[in-house]
Formats: C-alpha cells, structure tokens, sequence
C-alpha cells in the first residue's frame, strides 16, 4: 500500500531510529508505583531486552494520587458494583449513579453550575467546539493550542482563526475583523509543551471587548493550580470571565476521561447534541470510581500536594538553571527543556532512560519544527534526590550531545 509521502517519511525516521537503537516512544512498563517504574524496549526496539528500573519523570500524576488508597478503592469498589462496561451509551443506559455523581463532583470542584463527561479529554474539546460553533461563527484559538483544539475548531465547519502565542494584541486585532456570528475563543491554562501560562486577564478583556465567548481547557493545570485546585482561571482570578472550561481526569484528578464544566444550558445543550457524547460509550465504571474518589482526595489533600508540587518544580528548575540547562518560559509544574533538532531529542530521550530516567520526547507537530524539547513532569511525589538526579542526567546527557 502507497501510503504518500509525508507517511513514509515519518516511518523511514522510526525505521532508521529503532536500526540506530534511538527510538524513544512506546517503553513497555512491567510495574509502576508512583515516581518508579520498570520497564523494557518495545519489540521493535534493536537493544537489549533487560528491564531497567527508571526515576519517571514522564507522568503527569501532579498530585500523586495515582496510587492512593482511596482512589484504587474507589476503582475496585466500582468494577465489584457495575462490572467492567457501561453496556450503552449515556443517553439509554450507561449512565450510572457513579456518573452522575462524579459530574456533580466536578461542577462543585469547579465551582461551576454543572458538569458533563466526555470519554476523553480530547472528545470534551471537540464536543464543546463542534457544538458550540459552526458554520457562520469564527474559533479563534492561540498557536499553541493542544492539537484536539485545533481539531475540534476544524469540526465545527466554523472560521478558524490563529493568534500569536499569548498575544492578546493580536487577538483583539482579528476579531475586530470578525463582524458576524458567534465567536469563541479558546486557549489552554497552562500549556503542556511549552509550560508557560496564558495571561487570561488580558485574554477575558479582549473577549468581553468583542462579545466573544472564552473556553479555556485547564487539562494541564486543573487540580494543580489555584487555592482550591481549579486550575489557571483561578490562579489569575478570572474564573467569572471564564464561560466554559474543559478538562480531563489524567493529569491531577488521576483517572482518565474529560469533563466540561459551564452554565447549566450549556450542559444541557451539550449532552443533547454533542457527538463526541452521545456517539461513543460512556467512561466505564472502574474510572469513574477512581476519578470519583480522586476529587475527594484533592478537595481533601490538594492544598498541601499543591504546595508540594510547587515546591518540587522550583527545586527543579532552580537545579536545571544551575546546572545551565534552559527551561525557556516554564512558568509551573510542566518543566521544558529546548532541544532543538528532532534526532537529537530522540537519542537525548532514549539515553536518559537507558541510564533511569524517563522523560518526554516532544516533536513537531506537537511543536514547532526546530523546536523539539523534553517535558519533565514533576509530581508531589518526588523527592529532593529524584530532582538532584534528573538534573544531573538531564544536563549531561546534553553536553554529551551537543547541538
């Protein structure tokens, strides 16, 4: 099969990777517990077969709740009461009282009048957006916005439109050109591949300036930022400016699945007719049992994760900076460090994992071409010698391969 291209270039680039034994995606872990892990190449993977034991800074269990007692309960308790599937979709019988509950939980975590859950994160942003807008109506999303931004934008069938990263100027140029229908204008908390936040005070002026609608997904920061956890809308005091907010239970809410949080029309209006809703199954018990109990223990912990979380990516960043490593505009928990060339981030990855570090690769589309990097994802769990570690091997892992 021809598959074009653009394909066979990218699988000529993860051929030429797993012959040079650099291929760095896809490790297979055996065990895990909270910052550790064990893990083995992939099949594909031309090096040896051993497993190895690796410090994991690759996770994005913020709070370190993944394995708290509360939350496994929470699961177990779930699979042992509903089984192990919804057996439906939402709307006809796979909406269980865990489900509802769990959407009551969030609206509140929130501070949002109420909830709607989506099977992923990336399925709460293309509901939202291909529902919310269309044909006749103009998306307006920043550079940097998470992929299932841009394609929940490009669903909608709506204009779509690009501002430069946390540019509220330029923002406010293009929709003064916008002249009829509706206008959203959606951006991330914190973004993940480059850690910095989004200045939403400017963002929320501009908006309210031109009538436009903002979403703001705190996927990355929802949880982990803000007195009470709600994300970077709080941590900026602008959570009254703020019309929907998207998220996913992945990161700090230590599950998986996405929820919206907004108005109760909104909500109403979503379940109703979003197609990421109603045409896929709903979260099946066991996550929405841990996702459930997760809230509760960050209602009940997160004030003290949170400032343990903050903490460790100070340590860390201040380790980094010491050691002359560049962290670019990492402003909290998601750490970045500039790489450069795609290979070079690929072997970068790959030899700190080889020496017990694992770490994210990140490379275009995620980012710019030229501008590939490595997220290291600090939790409330790791210890002053876990960060002293990662430092030292992050920085010479790249004086060993310079530019």
């Amino acid at each position: 099969m021809h598959l074009g291209p653009a394909l066979t270039s990218t699988l000529d680039l993860i051929d030429r990777w797993r012959k040079e034994d650099t291929y760095p995606f896809f490790p297979v872990v055996s065990e895990a517990a909270a910052t550790r892990a064990v893990i083995r190449p992939g099949r594909h993977d031309a090096g040896s077969r051993a497993e190895q034991r690796v410090t994991v800074l690759a996770s994005a269990d913020y709070l370190g709740i993944g394995h708290h007692p509360d939350v496994l309960r929470g699961a177990t308790d779930a699979v042992r009461r509903f089984g192990t599937n919804t057996y439906g979709t939402q709307a006809v019988g796979g909406f269980t009282v865990l489900h509802h509950a769990l959407e009551e939980a969030v609206a509140a975590h929130f501070a949002r009048p109420a909830a709607l859950l989506f099977p992923t994160g990336m399925q709460a942003n293309l509901g939202v957006l291909a529902t919310l807008a269309g044909p006749g109506d103009t998306v307006l999303s920043d550079q940097f916005s998470h992929g299932s931004i841009v394609m929940g934008a490009r669903l909608s069938g709506a204009d779509t439109r690009t501002f430069r990263h946390n540019d509220a100027e330029h923002l406010d140029r293009l929709l003064a050109d916008v002249t009829t229908g509706r206008r959203l204008v959606v951006v991330d908390g914190l973004y993940s591949a480059h850690g910095d936040l989004a200045p939403l005070a400017a963002l929320a002026e501009v908006a309210e300036r031109h009538d436009a609608l903002l979403v703001v997904d705190e996927a990355h920061s929802g949880g982990a930022l803000g007195e009470n956890g709600r994300g970077a809308a709080e941590l900026l005091a602008v959570e009254d400016r703020v019309h929907v907010v998207t998220g996913t239970f992945s990161k700090a809410f230590a599950s998986t699945g996405g929820f919206v949080c907004a108005g109760e029309r909104v909500i109403d209006a979503l379940r109703h007719s979003a197609g990421a809703y109603l045409l896929s199954l709903g979260l099946p018990p066991a996550t929405v049992g841990a996702a459930l109990a997760a809230v509760t223990v960050v209602r009940r912990e997160g004030a003290e994760r949170r400032a343990a979380l903050a903490r460790n990516a100070r340590t860390l960043r201040s380790l980094l900076h010491q050691a002359h490593v560049d962290t670019a505009d990492s402003a909290a928990h998601v750490v970045v460090v500039p790489t450069g060339l795609v290979d070079r981030t690929a072997r970068i990855a790959r030899a700190l994992a080889r020496q017990g570090l694992l770490v994210t690769p990140l490379l275009p589309p995620a980012v710019p071409i030229g501008a590939a990097r490595l997220r290291l994802g600090v939790t409330a769990g790791h210890t002053d010698e876990d960060l002293a570690l990662a430092a030292r091997l992050v920085a010479a892992a790249l004086a060993h391969d310079p530019r």
